[in-house]
Protein backbone atom coordinates (compact mmCIF):
# COMPACT_ATOMS: atom_id res chain seq x y z
CA UNK A 1 0.00 0.00 0.00
CA UNK A 2 1.27 3.35 -0.62
CA UNK A 3 0.71 6.59 0.93
CA UNK A 4 1.57 10.05 -0.58
CA UNK A 5 1.83 12.73 2.63
CA UNK A 6 1.46 16.41 1.78
CA UNK A 7 1.59 19.17 4.45
CA UNK A 8 1.78 22.56 4.18
CA UNK A 9 4.58 24.31 5.82
CA UNK A 10 6.91 27.66 5.90
CA UNK A 11 10.85 27.00 6.93
CA UNK A 12 13.73 28.52 7.17
CA UNK A 13 16.78 27.79 5.38
CA UNK A 14 18.57 24.67 6.75
CA UNK A 15 15.20 23.34 8.26
CA UNK A 16 13.05 20.29 7.54
CA UNK A 17 10.32 18.57 8.25
CA UNK A 18 10.13 14.84 9.06
CA UNK A 19 7.08 12.49 9.48
CA UNK A 20 7.16 10.59 12.32
CA UNK A 21 4.96 6.93 11.77
CA UNK A 22 3.94 5.05 15.38
CA UNK A 23 4.57 1.50 15.06
CA UNK A 24 3.77 -1.05 17.58
CA UNK A 25 4.70 0.09 21.42
CA UNK A 26 5.86 3.80 21.32
CA UNK A 27 8.56 3.34 18.21
CA UNK A 28 8.34 5.72 15.68
CA UNK A 29 9.35 5.23 12.05
CA UNK A 30 11.63 8.42 11.01
CA UNK A 31 10.95 9.79 7.29
CA UNK A 32 12.29 12.43 5.37
CA UNK A 33 10.10 14.81 3.73
CA UNK A 34 11.17 16.65 0.48
CA UNK A 35 9.70 20.11 -0.36
CA UNK A 36 7.48 20.83 -3.57
CA UNK A 37 5.33 23.27 -5.19
CA UNK A 38 2.84 25.23 -3.43
CA UNK A 39 4.32 25.44 0.18
CA UNK A 40 3.89 21.38 0.48
CA UNK A 41 6.47 19.06 2.11
CA UNK A 42 5.92 15.54 0.17
CA UNK A 43 6.87 11.87 1.47
CA UNK A 44 5.90 8.60 -0.01
CA UNK A 45 5.45 5.47 2.38
CA UNK A 46 5.24 2.13 1.55
CA UNK A 47 2.19 0.85 4.85
CA UNK A 48 0.97 -2.66 5.43
CA UNK A 49 -1.43 -1.40 7.84
CA UNK A 50 -5.28 -0.75 8.01
CA UNK A 51 -4.81 2.02 10.29
CA UNK A 52 -2.00 4.88 11.05
CA UNK A 53 -0.72 7.18 13.97
CA UNK A 54 2.13 9.28 12.77
CA UNK A 55 2.87 13.35 13.16
CA UNK A 56 5.15 15.75 11.89
CA UNK A 57 8.06 17.78 13.25
CA UNK A 58 10.42 20.23 12.00
CA UNK A 59 14.59 19.74 12.61
CA UNK A 60 17.28 21.63 11.87
CA UNK A 61 20.29 20.85 9.55
CA UNK A 62 21.97 18.44 12.36
CA UNK A 63 18.78 16.86 13.11
CA UNK A 64 17.30 18.43 16.19
CA UNK A 65 13.60 19.09 16.24
CA UNK A 66 12.89 22.33 16.67
CA UNK A 67 9.30 21.81 16.74
CA UNK A 68 6.60 19.08 17.03
CA UNK A 69 3.18 18.50 16.63
CA UNK A 70 1.25 18.01 20.02
CA UNK A 71 -1.34 15.55 18.74
CA UNK A 72 -0.63 13.02 16.35
CA UNK A 73 -3.08 12.60 13.49
CA UNK A 74 -4.86 8.70 13.22
CA UNK A 75 -6.45 7.26 9.81
CA UNK A 76 -8.04 4.78 9.02
CA UNK A 77 -7.83 3.14 5.21
CA UNK A 78 -10.23 1.77 3.33
CA UNK A 79 -9.81 -1.63 2.05
CA UNK A 80 -10.49 -1.52 -1.87
CA UNK A 81 -7.88 1.23 -2.00
CA UNK A 82 -3.67 0.54 -2.64
CA UNK A 83 -2.61 4.06 -3.19
CA UNK A 84 -3.81 7.38 -0.69
CA UNK A 85 -2.83 11.21 -1.44
CA UNK A 86 -2.86 12.38 1.87
CA UNK A 87 -3.37 16.31 2.48
CA UNK A 88 -2.68 16.97 5.59
CA UNK A 89 -2.35 20.43 7.83
CA UNK A 90 -0.04 20.80 10.17
CA UNK A 91 -1.65 19.94 14.26
CA UNK A 92 -1.74 23.19 16.09
CA UNK A 93 -2.24 22.56 19.58
CA UNK A 94 -3.96 25.99 20.03
CA UNK A 95 -7.02 24.28 17.94
CA UNK A 96 -10.12 23.63 19.03
CA UNK A 97 -9.99 20.07 18.39
CA UNK A 98 -7.32 19.75 20.64
CA UNK A 99 -9.26 20.88 23.51
CA UNK A 100 -12.51 20.96 23.38
CA UNK A 101 -12.65 16.77 22.41
CA UNK A 102 -12.36 15.79 26.09
CA UNK A 103 -13.83 13.59 28.83
CA UNK A 104 -16.55 16.78 28.80
CA UNK A 105 -17.61 15.68 25.29
CA UNK A 106 -17.88 12.36 26.06
CA UNK A 107 -20.18 12.99 28.89
CA UNK A 108 -22.30 15.69 26.87
CA UNK A 109 -22.61 12.77 23.81
CA UNK A 110 -23.15 9.83 26.58
CA UNK A 111 -25.63 7.86 23.96
CA UNK A 112 -23.29 8.38 21.25
CA UNK A 113 -23.19 5.80 18.42
CA UNK A 114 -20.24 6.00 15.58
CA UNK A 115 -21.52 6.12 12.20
CA UNK A 116 -20.01 4.59 9.02
CA UNK A 117 -19.02 6.26 5.90
CA UNK A 118 -18.80 3.73 2.78
CA UNK A 119 -15.86 4.63 0.53
CA UNK A 120 -16.85 3.22 -3.04
CA UNK A 121 -14.53 1.96 -5.36
CA UNK A 122 -15.72 5.07 -7.70
CA UNK A 123 -15.26 7.91 -5.07
CA UNK A 124 -12.46 10.33 -5.73
CA UNK A 125 -12.36 12.36 -2.19
CA UNK A 126 -12.68 11.59 1.89
CA UNK A 127 -12.56 14.83 3.35
CA UNK A 128 -12.03 14.66 6.87
CA UNK A 129 -12.54 17.19 9.71
CA UNK A 130 -12.20 17.02 13.34
CA UNK A 131 -15.13 19.33 14.78
CA UNK A 132 -15.89 18.31 18.38
CA UNK A 133 -20.02 19.93 18.49
CA UNK A 134 -21.43 19.93 22.30
CA UNK A 135 -25.10 20.39 20.67
CA UNK A 136 -26.62 17.05 19.78
CA UNK A 137 -28.75 18.51 16.97
CA UNK A 138 -25.92 19.96 15.44
CA UNK A 139 -24.30 18.44 12.59
CA UNK A 140 -21.27 19.05 10.27
CA UNK A 141 -21.80 19.73 6.42
CA UNK A 142 -19.70 20.81 3.09
CA UNK A 143 -20.46 22.63 0.25
CA UNK A 144 -18.31 24.11 -2.12
CA UNK A 145 -17.40 25.75 -6.10
CA UNK A 146 -17.64 22.60 -7.99
CA UNK A 147 -21.61 21.19 -8.90
CA UNK A 148 -20.59 17.53 -7.00
CA UNK A 149 -20.58 19.79 -3.96
CA UNK A 150 -23.44 22.00 -4.60
CA UNK A 151 -22.61 25.16 -5.99
CA UNK A 152 -22.44 26.94 -2.50
CA UNK A 153 -26.24 25.81 -2.49
CA UNK A 154 -27.25 25.92 1.02
CA UNK A 155 -29.89 22.79 -0.24
CA UNK A 156 -27.41 20.71 -1.46
CA UNK A 157 -24.94 20.57 1.37
CA UNK A 158 -23.10 17.16 1.40
CA UNK A 159 -23.96 15.92 5.29
CA UNK A 160 -20.75 14.56 6.82
CA UNK A 161 -20.56 11.69 9.24
CA UNK A 162 -19.50 11.27 12.92
CA UNK A 163 -17.47 8.67 12.94
CA UNK A 164 -15.51 9.07 16.00
CA UNK A 165 -16.21 11.62 18.73
CA UNK A 166 -15.61 14.75 17.28
CA UNK A 167 -14.08 13.76 14.00
CA UNK A 168 -16.68 14.11 10.74
CA UNK A 169 -15.76 12.39 7.24
CA UNK A 170 -17.75 11.65 3.70
CA UNK A 171 -16.68 10.36 0.88
CA UNK A 172 -17.46 11.29 -2.43
CA UNK A 173 -16.59 11.11 -6.51
CA UNK A 174 -15.92 14.42 -7.78
CA UNK A 175 -15.67 14.02 -11.71
CA UNK A 176 -14.79 17.80 -12.09
CA UNK A 177 -11.30 18.90 -13.69
CA UNK A 178 -10.68 21.78 -11.94
CA UNK A 179 -9.18 23.24 -8.37
CA UNK A 180 -11.92 23.04 -5.86
CA UNK A 181 -12.93 25.57 -3.27
CA UNK A 182 -15.06 24.61 -0.01
CA UNK A 183 -16.38 25.33 3.39
CA UNK A 184 -17.64 22.96 6.14
CA UNK A 185 -21.25 24.61 7.76
CA UNK A 186 -22.82 23.75 10.97
CA UNK A 187 -26.35 22.05 10.49
CA UNK A 188 -29.21 21.84 12.39
CA UNK A 189 -31.38 18.60 12.49
CA UNK A 190 -33.99 19.93 14.34
CA UNK A 191 -34.39 23.40 11.84
CA UNK A 192 -33.37 20.86 9.13
CA UNK A 193 -31.22 23.76 7.59
CA UNK A 194 -27.61 25.29 7.75
CA UNK A 195 -27.15 27.92 10.15
CA UNK A 196 -24.05 29.01 9.89
CA UNK A 197 -21.04 28.76 7.45
CA UNK A 198 -17.16 28.60 9.01
CA UNK A 199 -15.49 32.30 9.13
CA UNK A 200 -11.80 32.56 7.07
CA UNK A 201 -11.25 31.82 3.41
CA UNK A 202 -12.25 29.40 1.42
CA UNK A 203 -10.45 25.87 1.58
CA UNK A 204 -8.92 23.97 -1.45
CA UNK A 205 -8.34 20.90 -2.67
CA UNK A 206 -7.50 19.84 -5.40
CA UNK A 207 -9.18 17.27 -8.45
CA UNK A 208 -8.04 13.27 -8.39
CA UNK A 209 -8.44 11.75 -11.85
CA UNK A 210 -6.49 8.29 -10.76
CA UNK A 211 -9.36 6.12 -10.84
CA UNK A 212 -6.70 3.45 -8.19
CA UNK A 213 -6.16 6.38 -5.70
CA UNK A 214 -8.24 8.17 -3.88
CA UNK A 215 -7.51 11.78 -2.45
CA UNK A 216 -7.86 12.10 1.85
CA UNK A 217 -8.63 15.77 2.30
CA UNK A 218 -7.50 15.65 6.25
CA UNK A 219 -8.51 18.98 8.11
CA UNK A 220 -8.26 20.79 11.18
CA UNK A 221 -9.56 23.88 13.11
CA UNK A 222 -13.36 24.16 12.38
CA UNK A 223 -13.37 27.85 12.39
CA UNK A 224 -16.28 27.99 15.31
CA UNK A 225 -17.77 31.27 16.06
CA UNK A 226 -17.84 32.06 20.32
CA UNK A 227 -21.45 31.05 20.77
CA UNK A 228 -20.68 27.37 18.86
CA UNK A 229 -18.25 26.73 21.49
CA UNK A 230 -18.92 24.78 24.39
CA UNK A 231 -20.79 26.56 27.30
CA UNK A 232 -22.26 25.26 30.54
CA UNK A 233 -23.10 26.02 33.32
CA UNK A 234 -22.58 24.17 37.24
CA UNK A 235 -22.69 24.47 40.76
CA UNK A 236 -19.86 24.30 42.67
CA UNK A 237 -20.03 22.48 46.45
CA UNK A 238 -18.50 20.46 48.70
CA UNK A 239 -19.24 17.02 48.91
CA UNK A 240 -19.65 17.11 52.77
CA UNK A 241 -22.22 19.35 52.16
CA UNK A 242 -24.74 17.27 50.46
CA UNK A 243 -26.23 15.74 53.86
CA UNK A 244 -29.27 13.79 53.11
CA UNK A 245 -30.96 11.59 55.60
CA UNK A 246 -29.38 8.37 53.53
CA UNK A 247 -25.50 9.58 55.43
CA UNK A 248 -24.26 9.56 58.55
CA UNK A 249 -24.07 13.12 59.19
CA UNK A 250 -22.14 14.35 56.68
CA UNK A 251 -22.35 14.26 52.78
CA UNK A 252 -20.76 11.12 50.79
CA UNK A 253 -20.40 10.08 47.66
CA UNK A 254 -23.49 8.10 47.03
CA UNK A 255 -25.17 11.42 47.65
CA UNK A 256 -23.25 12.86 44.93
CA UNK A 257 -26.29 10.95 42.58
CA UNK A 258 -28.46 13.36 43.67
CA UNK A 259 -26.99 16.02 43.08
CA UNK A 260 -26.81 15.22 39.59
CA UNK A 261 -30.08 14.23 39.43
CA UNK A 262 -30.86 17.99 40.51
CA UNK A 263 -28.35 19.46 38.03
CA UNK A 264 -29.99 17.12 35.23
CA UNK A 265 -32.87 18.80 35.86
CA UNK A 266 -32.10 22.44 36.34
CA UNK A 267 -29.89 21.71 32.87
CA UNK A 268 -26.45 22.01 34.31
CA UNK A 269 -23.79 20.34 33.04
CA UNK A 270 -21.03 20.39 35.56
CA UNK A 271 -20.46 19.23 38.65
CA UNK A 272 -17.73 21.27 41.30
CA UNK A 273 -16.17 19.77 44.10
CA UNK A 274 -13.14 20.48 46.67
CA UNK A 275 -10.77 18.13 46.84
CA UNK A 276 -11.52 14.67 48.55
CA UNK A 277 -8.32 13.04 49.75
CA UNK A 278 -7.62 11.89 52.96
CA UNK A 279 -6.73 14.63 55.71
CA UNK A 280 -7.20 12.50 59.10
CA UNK A 281 -4.25 13.98 61.16
CA UNK A 282 -5.52 13.26 64.63
CA UNK A 283 -9.18 12.84 64.11
CA UNK A 284 -10.40 15.98 65.42
CA UNK A 285 -12.31 19.02 63.66
CA UNK A 286 -8.97 20.52 62.46
CA UNK A 287 -8.85 17.25 59.84
CA UNK A 288 -11.93 18.56 58.01
CA UNK A 289 -10.05 21.08 56.07
CA UNK A 290 -10.03 19.76 52.56
CA UNK A 291 -6.57 21.53 51.27
CA UNK A 292 -4.19 19.26 53.54
CA UNK A 293 -4.18 15.71 52.60
CA UNK A 294 -1.97 13.20 54.06
CA UNK A 295 -2.29 11.60 50.75
CA UNK A 296 -2.88 12.72 47.66
CA UNK A 297 -4.31 9.60 46.04
CA UNK A 298 -6.39 8.10 49.21
CA UNK A 299 -9.85 9.06 49.69
CA UNK A 300 -11.59 10.66 52.82
CA UNK A 301 -12.82 8.09 54.88
CA UNK A 302 -15.49 10.51 55.94
CA UNK A 303 -17.38 10.04 52.22
CA UNK A 304 -17.85 6.85 52.65
CA UNK A 305 -21.66 5.29 52.57
CA UNK A 306 -21.85 2.46 56.03
CA UNK A 307 -24.86 1.07 53.99
CA UNK A 308 -23.48 0.46 50.83
CA UNK A 309 -20.45 -1.31 51.59
CA UNK A 310 -20.10 -5.25 50.51
CA UNK A 311 -20.59 -6.39 53.63
CA UNK A 312 -23.87 -5.47 56.11
CA UNK A 313 -23.55 -3.93 59.53
CA UNK A 314 -23.21 -6.84 62.25
CA UNK A 315 -26.64 -7.19 63.30
CA UNK A 316 -26.00 -6.32 66.72
CA UNK A 317 -24.76 -2.82 65.85
CA UNK A 318 -27.78 -1.74 63.50
CA UNK A 319 -29.81 -0.34 66.26
CA UNK A 320 -26.84 1.73 67.73
CA UNK A 321 -26.02 2.56 63.92
CA UNK A 322 -29.53 3.75 63.16
CA UNK A 323 -29.56 5.62 66.84
CA UNK A 324 -26.26 7.46 66.14
CA UNK A 325 -26.94 8.41 62.29
CA UNK A 326 -30.59 9.77 63.72
CA UNK A 327 -28.53 12.04 65.92
CA UNK A 328 -26.20 12.98 63.77
CA UNK A 329 -28.75 14.28 60.77
CA UNK A 330 -30.71 16.19 63.40
CA UNK A 331 -27.60 18.33 64.11
CA UNK A 332 -26.96 21.92 62.19
CA UNK A 333 -24.03 21.95 61.47
CA UNK A 334 -21.49 18.70 61.04
CA UNK A 335 -20.07 17.01 64.31
CA UNK A 336 -16.81 15.95 62.33
CA UNK A 337 -15.19 14.21 65.46
CA UNK A 338 -18.35 12.34 66.37
CA UNK A 339 -18.94 11.66 62.51
CA UNK A 340 -15.31 10.28 61.45
CA UNK A 341 -14.96 8.27 64.98
CA UNK A 342 -18.37 6.51 64.68
CA UNK A 343 -17.59 5.82 60.88
CA UNK A 344 -14.70 4.41 61.97
CA UNK A 345 -16.30 1.98 64.36
CA UNK A 346 -18.86 0.63 62.21
CA UNK A 347 -16.51 0.22 59.48
CA UNK A 348 -13.87 -1.71 61.67
CA UNK A 349 -16.83 -3.62 62.68
CA UNK A 350 -17.92 -5.00 59.12
CA UNK A 351 -14.07 -5.54 58.24
CA UNK A 352 -13.69 -8.00 61.23
CA UNK A 353 -17.01 -9.95 61.11
CA UNK A 354 -16.20 -10.37 57.10
CA UNK A 355 -12.65 -10.37 57.14
CA UNK A 356 -12.09 -13.91 55.65
CA UNK A 357 -14.48 -13.03 52.77
CA UNK A 358 -12.90 -9.87 52.28
CA UNK A 359 -9.33 -11.37 52.31
CA UNK A 360 -10.22 -13.72 49.56
CA UNK A 361 -11.99 -11.12 46.81
CA UNK A 362 -10.02 -11.23 44.23
CA UNK A 363 -11.34 -7.62 43.61
CA UNK A 364 -10.28 -6.46 46.25
CA UNK A 365 -6.51 -8.31 46.14
CA UNK A 366 -6.50 -7.06 42.07
CA UNK A 367 -7.16 -3.48 43.70
CA UNK A 368 -4.09 -3.61 46.03
CA UNK A 369 -2.11 -4.65 43.37
CA UNK A 370 -3.22 -1.84 40.40
CA UNK A 371 -2.29 0.56 43.19
CA UNK A 372 0.02 -0.95 45.91
CA UNK A 373 2.94 2.01 44.55
CA UNK A 374 0.93 4.33 47.36
CA UNK A 375 -1.77 2.01 48.70
CA UNK A 376 1.10 0.50 50.58
CA UNK A 377 3.34 3.63 51.88
CA UNK A 378 -0.45 5.18 53.02
CA UNK A 379 -2.16 1.73 54.84
CA UNK A 380 1.33 2.05 56.66
CA UNK A 381 1.20 5.37 57.80
CA UNK A 382 -1.49 5.61 58.68
CA UNK A 383 -1.05 2.49 61.08
CA UNK A 384 2.02 4.68 62.39
CA UNK A 385 0.08 7.55 62.58
CA UNK A 386 -2.47 5.65 64.45
CA UNK A 387 -0.15 4.08 66.79
CA UNK A 388 1.94 7.22 67.66
CA UNK A 389 -0.94 9.70 67.79
CA UNK A 390 0.62 11.57 65.43
CA UNK A 391 1.37 12.27 61.25
CA UNK A 392 4.56 13.65 62.18
CA UNK A 393 6.73 11.06 61.65
CA UNK A 394 9.99 12.69 62.79
CA UNK A 395 8.05 12.28 66.69
CA UNK A 396 7.38 8.38 65.73
CA UNK A 397 9.98 5.78 67.66
CA UNK A 398 10.35 3.65 64.72
CA UNK A 399 10.33 3.81 60.75
CA UNK A 400 10.61 7.54 61.08
CA UNK A 401 12.80 7.57 57.45
CA UNK A 402 10.70 5.56 55.00
CA UNK A 403 12.01 2.34 54.19
CA UNK A 404 10.47 0.40 51.45
CA UNK A 405 11.57 -3.06 52.08
CA UNK A 406 10.84 -2.69 56.02
CA UNK A 407 7.04 -1.03 55.73
CA UNK A 408 5.93 -3.99 53.11
CA UNK A 409 6.23 -6.37 55.86
CA UNK A 410 2.82 -4.39 57.07
CA UNK A 411 1.07 -6.41 54.22
CA UNK A 412 2.33 -10.04 55.08
CA UNK A 413 -0.39 -12.26 56.80
CA UNK A 414 2.35 -12.94 59.54
CA UNK A 415 3.04 -8.77 60.72
CA UNK A 416 1.29 -8.12 64.36
CA UNK A 417 0.09 -4.96 61.57
CA UNK A 418 -1.05 -6.91 58.97
CA UNK A 419 -5.47 -6.69 60.13
CA UNK A 420 -4.81 -2.69 60.63
CA UNK A 421 -2.81 -2.06 57.22
CA UNK A 422 -5.61 -4.53 55.09
CA UNK A 423 -8.39 -2.17 57.02
CA UNK A 424 -7.31 1.41 55.74
CA UNK A 425 -6.84 -0.61 52.51
CA UNK A 426 -10.08 -2.09 51.81
CA UNK A 427 -11.69 0.81 53.09
CA UNK A 428 -10.43 3.19 50.37
CA UNK A 429 -11.33 0.06 48.05
CA UNK A 430 -14.87 0.65 49.55
CA UNK A 431 -14.46 4.34 48.94
CA UNK A 432 -12.92 3.62 45.50
CA UNK A 433 -16.30 1.74 44.69
CA UNK A 434 -18.47 3.92 45.76
CA UNK A 435 -17.13 7.35 44.39
CA UNK A 436 -16.57 5.36 40.65
CA UNK A 437 -20.40 4.35 41.14
CA UNK A 438 -21.47 8.00 41.60
CA UNK A 439 -19.28 9.41 38.74
CA UNK A 440 -20.47 6.94 36.11
CA UNK A 441 -23.71 7.64 37.07
CA UNK A 442 -23.66 11.26 36.56
CA UNK A 443 -21.57 11.00 33.24
CA UNK A 444 -24.51 8.43 32.08
CA UNK A 445 -27.13 11.96 32.54
CA UNK A 446 -24.75 13.75 30.47
CA UNK A 447 -23.29 15.69 33.38
CA UNK A 448 -19.13 16.35 34.03
CA UNK A 449 -17.12 16.35 37.46
CA UNK A 450 -14.69 18.45 37.93
CA UNK A 451 -11.96 17.92 40.69
CA UNK A 452 -9.85 20.39 42.92
CA UNK A 453 -6.41 19.72 43.32
CA UNK A 454 -4.25 22.34 46.07
CA UNK A 455 -0.88 22.85 44.83
CA UNK A 456 0.62 21.72 47.65
CA UNK A 457 1.03 18.95 50.26
CA UNK A 458 0.79 18.48 53.67
CA UNK A 459 4.17 18.75 55.96
CA UNK A 460 3.24 15.50 57.51
CA UNK A 461 2.03 13.39 54.68
CA UNK A 462 2.52 9.76 52.96
CA UNK A 463 4.50 11.92 50.14
CA UNK A 464 6.61 13.96 52.57
CA UNK A 465 7.52 10.56 54.40
CA UNK A 466 7.99 8.30 51.28
CA UNK A 467 9.87 11.07 48.73
CA UNK A 468 11.26 13.87 50.82
CA UNK A 469 13.74 14.60 48.34
CA UNK A 470 10.76 15.76 45.83
CA UNK A 471 10.29 18.94 47.86
CA UNK A 472 11.63 21.58 49.74
CA UNK A 473 10.96 20.42 52.90
CA UNK A 474 13.31 23.17 54.44
CA UNK A 475 10.97 25.90 53.22
CA UNK A 476 7.36 26.80 53.21
CA UNK A 477 4.82 28.33 50.65
CA UNK A 478 2.61 31.01 50.64
CA UNK A 479 1.76 34.39 49.36
CA UNK A 480 3.31 38.04 49.74
CA UNK A 481 1.57 40.48 51.90
CA UNK A 482 -1.32 42.62 49.70
CA UNK A 483 -4.45 44.06 50.72
CA UNK A 484 -6.44 40.89 52.14
CA UNK A 485 -3.51 40.63 54.27
CA UNK A 486 -0.98 43.03 55.25
CA UNK A 487 1.86 40.03 56.52
CA UNK A 488 1.18 37.82 53.44
CA UNK A 489 0.24 34.50 54.08
CA UNK A 490 2.16 31.30 55.40
CA UNK A 491 0.53 28.19 54.19
CA UNK A 492 2.87 25.81 56.05
CA UNK A 493 3.15 23.31 53.18
CA UNK A 494 6.89 22.89 51.14
CA UNK A 495 7.73 23.57 47.79
CA UNK A 496 8.54 21.45 45.11
CA UNK A 497 12.03 20.47 44.63
CA UNK A 498 10.96 20.96 40.61
CA UNK A 499 15.36 19.52 39.30
CA UNK A 500 14.43 16.62 41.26
CA UNK A 501 10.83 16.22 39.47
CA UNK A 502 12.81 16.83 35.92
CA UNK A 503 15.27 14.31 36.82
CA UNK A 504 12.41 11.65 36.15
CA UNK A 505 10.35 13.31 33.90
CA UNK A 506 7.91 14.68 36.61
CA UNK A 507 6.63 11.03 36.96
CA UNK A 508 5.33 12.19 40.83
CA UNK A 509 3.05 14.65 38.80
CA UNK A 510 1.99 12.39 36.16
CA UNK A 511 0.99 9.82 38.54
CA UNK A 512 -1.12 12.28 40.46
CA UNK A 513 -3.03 13.25 37.40
CA UNK A 514 -3.60 9.81 36.32
CA UNK A 515 -5.25 8.42 39.65
CA UNK A 516 -7.30 11.71 39.14
CA UNK A 517 -8.59 11.05 35.67
CA UNK A 518 -10.46 7.83 37.05
CA UNK A 519 -12.92 9.71 38.01
CA UNK A 520 -13.17 13.74 37.16
CA UNK A 521 -13.10 14.99 33.42
CA UNK A 522 -11.81 18.49 34.18
CA UNK A 523 -9.97 19.75 37.41
CA UNK A 524 -9.13 23.27 39.13
CA UNK A 525 -5.38 23.46 40.18
CA UNK A 526 -5.54 25.44 43.43
CA UNK A 527 -2.73 28.30 42.73
CA UNK A 528 -1.61 27.23 38.79
CA UNK A 529 1.11 29.74 39.20
CA UNK A 530 2.70 27.56 41.63
CA UNK A 531 4.20 25.23 38.38
CA UNK A 532 5.96 28.59 37.21
CA UNK A 533 7.09 30.47 40.58
CA UNK A 534 5.95 30.12 44.18
CA UNK A 535 6.18 32.72 47.38
CA UNK A 536 8.76 30.66 49.45
CA UNK A 537 9.75 31.53 53.25
CA UNK A 538 12.19 29.70 55.52
CA UNK A 539 10.58 27.06 57.07
CA UNK A 540 11.27 29.08 60.23
CA UNK A 541 8.70 31.85 59.53
CA UNK A 542 5.41 32.17 60.69
CA UNK A 543 3.62 35.37 58.39
CA UNK A 544 3.88 35.34 54.80
CA UNK A 545 5.93 38.44 54.79
CA UNK A 546 9.30 36.97 55.29
CA UNK A 547 8.93 35.18 52.04
CA UNK A 548 10.21 35.74 48.16
CA UNK A 549 8.86 34.26 44.97
CA UNK A 550 11.18 31.83 43.64
CA UNK A 551 12.19 31.18 41.15
CA UNK A 552 12.27 35.23 40.07
CA UNK A 553 13.63 36.93 36.95
CA UNK A 554 15.98 39.95 38.78
CA UNK A 555 15.16 43.14 37.71
CA UNK A 556 18.64 45.14 35.65
CA UNK A 557 19.35 48.56 35.64
CA UNK A 558 18.38 48.86 32.45
CA UNK A 559 15.06 48.46 33.09
CA UNK A 560 14.75 50.81 36.30
CA UNK A 561 16.87 53.13 33.94
CA UNK A 562 13.42 52.94 31.39
CA UNK A 563 11.24 53.41 33.23
CA UNK A 564 12.46 56.65 34.81
CA UNK A 565 13.12 55.18 38.55
CA UNK A 566 15.82 56.62 40.20
CA UNK A 567 17.87 53.59 41.54
CA UNK A 568 21.42 53.78 43.63
CA UNK A 569 22.61 50.96 44.78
Amino acid sequence: MKLYFNVGYSTKVGENLQLMIKDEGSVHQTHAMFYGENGLWKCEVDYFSKTISYHYQLVDERGNVLREEFVPHHLTFPHNYKEFVIFDEWNNKNFPENYLNNKILYNKLNTFKPEKVSVLKKHTHVFRIEAPIYNPDWKIVVFGSTASLGNWSYEKVIHLSQTDFGIWETSLEIPENEVIQYKYCLYDTAKDKVIDVETGENRFALPNHSKDVLQIVSDHYFKFKLYQMYHDAGVAVPVFSLRTEDGFGVGEFSDMKKLADWAKETNLGIIQILPINDTTANYSWTDSYPYAAVSVYALHPQYISLENLDFALPKDLIEDYQAEKSELNSLELIDYEKMISGKWKYLTAVFNQDKEKIYKDRNFRKFIKDNESWLLPYAAFCVLRDKYKTPNFNEWKTHKKYIAGKVSVFFSAKSKDYDASMLHAWVQYQLHKQLKDAIDYTHNLGISVKGDLPIGIYRHSVEAWTEPELFGMDFQAGAPPDQFTELGQNWEFPTYNWEAMKADDYKWWKNRFKALEQYFDAMRIDHILGFFRIWRMPVSATQGILGYFYPAVPITLEEFNARHIPFNF
